[in-house]
This record gives C-alpha cells, structure tokens and sequence, in this order.
C-alpha cells in the first residue's frame, strides 16, 4: 500500500479523511481502543494516543514517503468504526466519505401508524440503525448490542418494544432501541430465531440447540414475561443438529413450527400445545437447512418453509410439502399486508416475488450484493417492501416488481484495504467485506464499484505499480 496520504485500515467501519496529515490526534471522550501498529512518515512529526469507540482492530497504517507539492495539503484516508472519535482541531474535523451501505443482517417494524424501519449490521458492538421516512435517510440509532443480532422481532402493539437475538443472548429494549438488556438463554444454548406471540406478546419462543458436553441437540426455549425469564425444552436428541427458523400460527397461537438440520437432513418439527412438546414431521430430504416459515393469516393450513434449495409449501399445517420456488438460502418470507397474495422471499442473491400466494415465484429486478437475509412490509404503506444484502438496503413501491437502492446515511461498510495512488494522490481503491472494491478519483468524496475480477474472492491487500500507473495487483484471501 503506498499513495500520498497516511492510510489506515479496519475490520468495521467506513473510510474518513483529515487534512493536517494525522499530526494530531486527540480523544474525543470514548472507551479507550489503543492503535496497536503504526509506520512513521516524514510528514508527521508524533503520534500521541489514539482512542476510538469500536471493538475491533485497526490494521497496520501505510504512508507515502513524501510529499508530492509544496501547495498541497496532505490529507488522510481512514477506515474507521461507526462512531468516529479522533478528531482534529476545528478547523480539521474528521469527515466521513463512505462508500454508503454495508451488510444488513437483520431487521424489524414496530407497530403504529408510519412507524420507524429498524435494521442491525454483521458488526459487533454497534446500535440499530434507523429510518423514519421511509428509507430515504438512514441513523445510528440507540445504545451499542455488544454482538450483531442474526434475527429481530418487534412487538406487536407497543412500538418501543423491540428483541434481538445474538447467539446464547436476548436482547430486549423497551426505549426504541436507545438502551438495551441482554438476558441469557441458559447455559450452552443458542438462538437462532424469534417468535412473539401476536395475541399475548408476553408469550415469546427462540429456537435453540444446546451443547449436552458431547453434541449439539435441538431445543426449544420459550419466555411467558416479556423475556425476562426462559425456560427450554427438548425437543429432540439426535446429535449434530442445529435450528435456525420458528414460527407461531397466527390464528391457532398454540400451534408452533420449528425448523432446522437435523441428522444429516432438512427437519421440520410442529407443537400443538405451546411448544410443550413437538413431534417431526416428513420433509423433502435434499432440502437441507430450513431458514424461515411463513403461516398465511388469511388459511393457516398453509404454512411455507424457506430452505436452502427453496421454497416449501404445506397445505395441511406441515403434514406434507411440496416444492414451490426455486430461489436458494431463503432466509425470510413475508407478504404484503394488504395483499397476501403477494409474497416475497430474502434468497441468496435476490428477492424472489409470488402474486399467487406462493404457488409460483419469479426473481426480481434492481437488486445487487450476495446475503438477502431480511425482507420487510410495513402496514399501511402498501405496495412498499424493503430488503437488506450485502451492499445495502433497497426499497420497492411497487409490490417488489422493480427495487432502488436507499443508502443515503447508512455508513456500516467493512473496511479492510485501502491503497492510495502513488501516481494521483486523490485516487483511492478499497475493498469492502461481503461487497466489491470501489475507486474513488476525487479523495473519497466519489466511489465507483469497481467489478471483481473473475473468480475472485475477498481481497486482503492491493498493490499499484509505482512504475506503471495502469498495473495494480490483488492478494485474494482473509489476509
């Protein structure tokens, strides 16, 4: 890495620049996270300490070495956390440039008349991020969840009320997201999912699998206070098994289905008394993992189950199932709320669209990035869908037919590589995890994706030939 500013890197966070060439850096008031590599320039005399808000290790720092115009103002490209905190004087604050987006893992609307759109990051140790005109400008919302939250759920009447789960943790808030409580599963027990029941939203389910000293065996864990306090089930006792989806019928609250990988296969379970006990039922064997469900509140007899290798309908509450769609890892179903015909699944690469309550599908259009893991409606704002990938969020308002992207203020990009141009120095290329790498000529206040060369994985490291201002190399890998 060369170019003629100093140039860090991080595991989380976006890039930003300063003009006084990193001379100065004092804290800003944040938990203490000390720089643990630096190389020293001849443009900067010293380096007192550094401070910054974000679990994560910065990665080594590269600098030009020299200055390329007398009249030029050097300036710096960092990679940095959400919350920056190094900052100079006034008269050279940090400044975020970008690139906008970043992988969203999760997502939730609370309930009320427009209420805000709530997202969470693959990023440890960062808040919610939130909407509350429809996408069209995002924030860093609330208190810091020490871990990224793989589902989240709202409540269904109070809109302050929201859950994450994180692994063996709960988390609850009862504030919007501002502070947060992390209760425990129990010991050795994971979660995967969350379930709250419509009708008694005190009653919640996460299913589980908990380690027994030997292996892994599927759980069920369920909370009758709001999730102050849980208590787990067996449900079954063959080893090596995982779960990752659950669902509450929402006309029969009793009835609950449970879904994962079992033995080697695809496996659905169904209670019929509150998750007290469960019983498995047949599914089609080379599905393998199940990642989410969806029971159609208008006839629960359909229940739909999102695989690795498609979508599967029950048109008998989960005694059989047929293959329905094509699309693969489907992590979420939903359906319009004013139109339950439309339904969408969040697959791998895409969103795929049913208009005929699931029984065929069609991929969408305008949609970019790999991971499509959330998919949301809102009520009363019809026709509108939003989904989450690896690059970002996307929003259609016509019923998932056509999608637009909507990053604007949604800076939770991943950060690991930066290269500065030795030949210009206001043209930078980075790599961003799960995405692609971006160019910018202009210091940042640009980026342009750049295409991955083919069979091209993740990138660690870019080099430019400091001889030839058209050669540049790519070391592939995690570095």
């Amino acid at each position: 890495m060369s170019g003629s500013s100093p140039i860090a890197r991080a595991r989380c966070g976006f890039s930003a620049r300063n003009a006084d060439a990193g001379s100065i850096w004092p804290s800003n008031g944040a938990t203490s996270r000390r720089l643990t590599a630096a190389h020293r320039s001849p443009i900067i005399s010293r380096w007192p300490e550094v401070e910054r808000a974000v679990d994560n290790p910065l990665s080594p720092i590269s600098f030009e070495p020299k200055q390329r115009s007398a009249t030029m103002i050097p300036r710096m490209a960092v990679a940095l956390g959400l919350l920056l905190v190094l900052a100079a004087p006034a008269s050279a604050d940090w400044v975020c440039v970008g690139p906008e987006g970043g992988t969203i893992y999760s997502g939730a609307v609370p309930a009320g008349t427009s209420p805000p759109i709530y997202i969470a990051s693959n990023n440890n140790g960062f808040p919610l991020i939130r909407s509350t005109d429809g996408g069209a400008n995002w924030e860093l919302w609330g208190a810091n969840v020490a871990s990224y939250l793989q589902k989240m759920a709202a409540h269904p009447t109070d809109p302050d009320i929201l859950y994450g789960i994180a692994s063996s943790r709960f988390y609850r808030t009862t504030d919007g997201g501002m502070t947060w409580t992390s209760i425990t599963l129990g010991t050795n027990n994971n979660g995967r999912d969350i379930a709250v029941n419509p009708l008694n939203p005190d009653v919640i389910y996460v299913p589980s699998y908990r380690y027994d000293g030997s292996a892994w065996q599927v759980t069920s864990s369920k909370s009758t206070d709001g999730g102050t306090t849980w208590a787990t089930t067996q449900v079954d006792t063959i080893a090596a098994s995982t779960v990752y989806a659950m669902a509450i019928d929402p006309v029969d609250t009793t009835t609950l289905y449970l879904g994962g990988y079992v033995d080697g296969r695809s496996a659905v379970y169904r209670s019929t008394d509150c998750g007290a006990t469960w019983t498995r039922k047949e599914f089609p064997a080379n599905y393998s993992y199940v990642y989410s469900f969806y029971v159609s509140p208008v006839d629960n007899n359909i229940v739909f189950a999102g695989s690795v290798n498609g979508v599967i309908r029950s048109t008998d509450r989960g005694e059989t199932w047929v293959r329905q769609g094509t699309s693969i890892y489907n992590y979420q179903i939903a359906a319009a709320p004013d139109n339950p015909n439309i339904m969408y699944t969040a697959a791998y690469n895409n969103v795929w669209r049913s208009t005929d309550a699931g029984v065929t599908w069609t991929a969408a259009t305008g949609l970019s990035g790999t991971g499509l893991r959330t998919v949301l409606v809102v009520p009363g704002e019809d026709g509108a869908v939003y989904c989450g990938s690896t690059v970002g969020m996307f929003k259609s308002t016509d019923y998932g037919a056509t999608w637009t992207s909507i990053n604007n203020g949604l800076l939770i990009a991943r950060v690991p590589v930066v290269s500065v141009s030795p030949h210009d120095p206001a043209t930078v290329f980075i790599e961003v995890l799960d995405n692609v790498w971006f160019k910018s000529t202009d210091l940042g206040s640009n980026w342009q994706p750049q295409a991955r060369p083919s069979g091209c994985g993740a990138v660690c490291n870019i080099a430019l030939d400091p001889h030839d201002a058209d050669r540049m190399y790519m070391l592939e890998g995690s570095g």
